[in-house]
């Protein structure tokens, strides 16, 4: 049987006591520098049994990480004959040929023997990075997202987990399982008019989408989208339904303003079993302008106060 792997990149086409966080004096065991690509993405440079360097984007939203054609023939990589995942998308689902790969370098952290999926050039996502970093290199660490120093820091579990952080703000993130199978990622609730709904924490999902669902039962305006906006993952492309701009949120006791989002009807809230309720994908625009630190072992969230 094959294994389930959830890859959910997309682009759009068309807190109580304790310390202060100042972690790169407090054992970071690397400091990446780290660019936004065309597509929005959170990418740092990455080789490949070292060859590269790459471009390789953060997805929390991708429970294998993800070497792309061009990287694969680069790096002289060779597919795993006879095996084959099938990778579930935000907007598709597929069966892909898998890798193994010697060690793969970002900054001073090597991970080795790291197990891949491979996937062809063909849609726009890969057009704008060589690979995906998953949960399953991300979840190692504890990783600080850095606006201002324009950084990527990755820290001992243990660093982080063992503290609490003034000027932080401080969100649980709740497991959300696949159906029917063992795969899961992480969410939080976001509170938007009153409504409490489910959000899908996925740094590898460039814009904010949100499922009619969530769409009706809030109480703003939505506008048509222009003819033809669709939302293109790492496999196939889902219609834009509609556009709605949300000009306040909460997330536990933070505050965000003006975010947008796109509302559709994607499959993968079926694969959550959320289909039926509202729900919302978290994507790298929510988090724009703030530092935020992903805290795997804790399951938490910690975002700089404004």
């Amino acid at each position: 049987m094959a294994r389930h792997f959830l890859l959910l990149t997309v682009v759009l086409l068309t807190t109580g006591c304790g310390s202060d966080l100042i972690m790169h004096q407090d054992g970071a065991l690397a400091v990446i520098p780290k660019r936004t690509s065309p597509s929005g993405h959170i990418v740092v440079e990455t080789l490949l049994n070292g060859q590269g360097p790459f471009w390789f984007a953060l997805d929390t939203g991708s429970t294998i990480s993800v070497v792309y054609d061009r990287a694969l023939q680069r790096s002289g990589i060779d597919p795993l004959p006879g095996i084959r995942v099938r990778v579930i998308g935000i907007t598709g689902t597929g069966e892909f040929p898998v890798a193994d790969v010697a060690n793969i370098s970002i900054g001073k952290e090597t991970w080795e023997n790291a197990r891949v999926a491979l996937l062809p050039d063909t849609e726009l996502a890969a057009q704008q990075v060589d690979g995906i970093l998953g949960i399953d290199f991300l979840q190692q660490y504890a990783i600080w997202y850095s606006q201002q120093d324009k950084v990527l820091r990755l820290y001992p579990t243990e660093v982080v987990a063992a503290r609490s952080y003034n000027g932080w703000t401080s969100i649980i993130l709740s497991e959300l399982r696949v159906t029917h199978g063992d795969q899961v990622l992480f969410a939080f609730d976001t509170i938007i008019d009153g409504e409490r709904i489910p959000t899908l924490f996925d740094l590898g999902a460039t814009v904010n989408i949100m499922n009619t669902k969530a769409a009706r039962r809030l109480n703003i305006l939505m506008r048509k989208p222009e003819v033809g906006t669709k939302v293109t993952g790492a496999i196939g492309s889902a219609p834009v339904l509609a556009v709605l701009r949300v000009s306040r949120l909460r997330v536990n006791n933070k505050y965000w303003r003006n975010r947008i989002f796109l509302v559709g009807e994607f499959p993968i809230f079926e694969v959550f079993d959320i289909d039926k309720r509202p729900a919302i994908i978290a994507g790298t625009d929510f988090f724009r302008q703030s530092d935020f630190v992903v805290d795997f072992a804790r399951k938490r969230l910690l975002v700089k106060a404004r």
